[in-house]
């Protein structure tokens, strides 16, 4: 059997001669170009946010692919791109089709244990969540870090991200037992990548803080939330919503323990922050 890569080259040969040398050899790297430049454009809109111009330029880059070929591996990743901008349009439908389309052809190119293929179990599961379907995510969790962890390693950033997805979507079912490792994990990994003062620990810490809370492990929960409050200040600022959130969850753990002293003070501090954001609401309108 003639290699794939030889056939091309005795094609790339003879085709000329037939058919003339602008019209076939560099048919294919035409093709390639377009699909990429496209692409590109799109990309970029979608970084802008203009998702509509992304929706249409993927759309264009989809039809570029379809050139070669409906199992090729361009079909999946633009398939994938443009899932993740219907689902930034919040059209789940239309982006779980797409995330879907996307996965079956890139498990058959690059085999289900291929970094890609987790990548779209990863988004499918958001969009999952993101809906409210916490349950169906977590098969898609699963095998999504099962993948990030062995070819990535158990440390990397991606199985962070991983665990505290599968630690929220315990903790939203109340399930504070099998939430509580994933999110320890999650926060420990965070911390050894990007030190303490991140935002991404912050919403690691503040999750686990609420499942110790929920388990009456106020010990293990205190200084979890008091860091995270610490974090959030730093990086989103004295009046942000998320620090907000995390003092008024602190508080009423503060309350049930009686030290109220501490609760008022971490509950005025949030309802300042609630009437600054209700202003500053009024003022954009």
């Amino acid at each position: 059997m003639v290699p794939k890569l030889l056939r091309r080259g005795v094609l790339c040969a003879l085709l000329p001669v037939l058919l003339g040398p602008d019209r076939i050899c560099l048919a294919q790297e035409s093709d390639e170009a377009a699909w990429k430049t496209l692409v590109m454009q799109a990309l970029t809109a979608a970084g802008a946010e203009d998702f509509s111009k992304a929706e249409q330029l993927f759309q264009r880059s989809l039809h570029e692919a379809e050139r070669f070929g409906p199992n090729d591996p361009r079909m999946g990743t633009t398939l994938n791109s443009l899932g993740l901008v219907f689902k930034a349009e919040k059209r789940y439908a239309d982006a779980d089709s797409a995330f879907r389309r996307s996965l079956a052809i890139l498990e058959k190119s690059y085999g289900p244990g291929s970094i890609d293929a987790a990548n779209i179990n990863f988004n499918i599961a958001a969009g999952l969540i993101e809906q409210g379907k916490q349950p169906a995510a977590l098969p898609f969790l699963d095998r999504s870090l099962s993948v990030f962890q062995q070819q990535l390693g158990p440390q990397s950033l991606k199985s962070a991200a991983v665990l505290c997805m599968i630690g929220d979507v315990r903790r939203s079912q109340k399930d504070w037992a099998q939430a509580e490792t994933p999110l320890r994990q999650c926060a420990e990994i965070r911390e050894a990548n990007g030190g303490v003062v991140n935002p991404e620990l912050a919403e690691a810490l503040f999750g686990l803080a609420v499942v110790y809370e929920k388990q009456g492990k106020s010990a293990l929960a205190d200084p979890r939330f008091k860091l995270a409050e610490k974090i959030r200040e730093k990086t989103d600022g004295i009046m942000s919503p998320a620090l907000a959130e995390v003092l008024e969850a602190h508080a009423a753990m503060l309350k049930k323990l009686g030290r109220d002293s501490e609760a008022e003070k971490d509950a005025k501090l949030a309802a300042a922050i609630r009437r600054n954001a209700a202003t500053n609401s009024k003022k954009g309108r």
